[in-house]
C-alpha cells in the first residue's frame, strides 16, 4: 500500500491476516493512519477481566436487562478518512445478542465503552478518544485510570464524574441497577 494514501477501516481490519508482526488490538487507525500502542501492563487486564464478571453477574440476575461486552472490536466512530478506535470493551445493547463478539470492524454503537489509561501513550488524547466516542453516540464512557486509581465517567449533556476507593460508580442509564465500587476495578486477580 502507498505509504501517502490513507488507508480504509475495511482495509485497517484486515492488515492483520497479511502482516505477521502487526497486532490489530494494540493499533487504531486515526484519520486513515495507523496509530500503535504499547502493550498494555497487567493492570490493564485485571480492569478488564474485574469489569466484565461484574457486568455479567448483573446481567445474570437482572432478567429484563439486555446486552453483551465486545472485547477490542473495531468501532468505526469515523469515515473518509476513516478511524477505527479498539477500546478494552464495547458494551451493546442493540441488534441480534453477540453480533458483534467476534467483529474486527463494526459501525454499530455501544451503549457503554470502557478505555483504560493504562499506559503513556494510552493516556495522550484520551480527551479526544472519549470526544470521538460521545459525537458518534455512544451514550457513557468510563475512563479507568490504572495509575490514579480512579474512574472517570462522561456522558453526553452531564458534567464529568470522578470516582475512586469506595465510592460506588452506577451503570445508569444503560443499566437500571448496575453498580460497582471504583476500586473494584483495580483489584489484581489472586
Amino acid at each position: 500500500m502507498d505509504s501517502l494514501r490513507l488507508m480504509t477501516a475495511e482495509e485497517f481490519a484486515a492488515s492483520g491476516d497479511t502482516d505477521d508482526d502487526f497486532e490489530p488490538r494494540w493499533n487504531e487507525l486515526l484519520a486513515g493512519r495507523i496509530v500503535s500502542f504499547q502493550p498494555p501492563p497487567p493492570e490493564h487486564g485485571a480492569v478488564v477481566l474485574n469489569f466484565a464478571k461484574a457486568i455479567a453477574k448483573y446481567l445474570q440476575q437482572a432478567q429484563d436487562e439486555k446486552g453483551y461486552a465486545g472485547f477490542e472490536t473495531g468501532l468505526v466512530v469515523g469515515r473518509n478518512p476513516d478511524t477505527v478506535r479498539r477500546p478494552p470493551v464495547s458494551f451493546f445493547v442493540t441488534g441480534e445478542r453477540f453480533a458483534e463478539i467476534d467483529s474486527r470492524l463494526t459501525e454499530t454503537r455501544p451503549a457503554l465503552v470502557l478505555e483504560i489509561a493504562s499506559t503513556n501513550d494510552r493516556r495522550r488524547g484520551m480527551r479526544e478518544r472519549v470526544e470521538s466516542y460521545l459525537a458518534w453516540g455512544v451514550r457513557s464512557v468510563w475512563v479507568a485510570d490504572s495509575i490514579e486509581k480512579s474512574v472517570h465517567v462522561l456522558q453526553t449533556g452531564r458534567p464529568p464524574r470522578l470516582f475512586a476507593g469506595s465510592q460506588s460508580i452506577s451503570g445508569s442509564p444503560i443499566f437500571a441497577n448496575f453498580r460497582i465500587g471504583a476500586g473494584e476495578l483495580f483489584a489484581m486477580p489472586e
